[in-house]
């Protein structure tokens, strides 16, 4: 499956779920969808994507299934920002410095999401509208 860079727009890998191994492909041509996206938290590996039973994320060499009995919680604690994932997984990584700049920042609907791929995952699967249409 083909899954986008979440700090890199247009950077495609191919993904296998079942090996977790990743290769570079290219950018995505415009007939193709990603069905999920890549990035480090914590200096972690980590993908989110959606298989044919729902969303799952990989973290390094675990897969957790993000369906409505996953905890998945994002929170702030002073400078860091904090990912826990069904009380098994914590990623901890300092809070993006674009963050501080997101009031002033020109760009339509720019979220604080956009920079931090912890705090997406979060958002995504706590609100069952979003996560019921994401990757499809």
């Amino acid at each position: 499956m083909l899954i986008a860079s979440f700090e890199t727009f247009g950077l495609v890998t191919h993904f296998d779920p079942t090996t977790g191994g990743t290769e570079h492909v290219r950018s995505l041509e415009p007939s193709q969808a990603a069905h999920g996206h890549y990035g480090k938290l914590a200096g972690t590996d980590v993908v989110f994507y959606r298989d044919t039973g729902g969303l799952l994320l990989r973290v390094s060499e675990e897969t957790v299934r993000l369906d409505g009995s996953a905890d998945v919680e994002h929170h702030v604690v002073g400078s860091d920002c904090v990912l826990s994932i069904a009380r098994r997984i914590k990623l901890g990584d300092t809070v993006p410095s674009e963050w501080s700049g997101l009031k002033d920042d020109p760009t339509p609907f720019v979220e604080a999401e956009d920079f931090y791929l912890g705090l997406f995952v979060s958002n995504v699967v706590r609100d069952p509208e979003r996560s019921a249409q994401i990757y499809r």
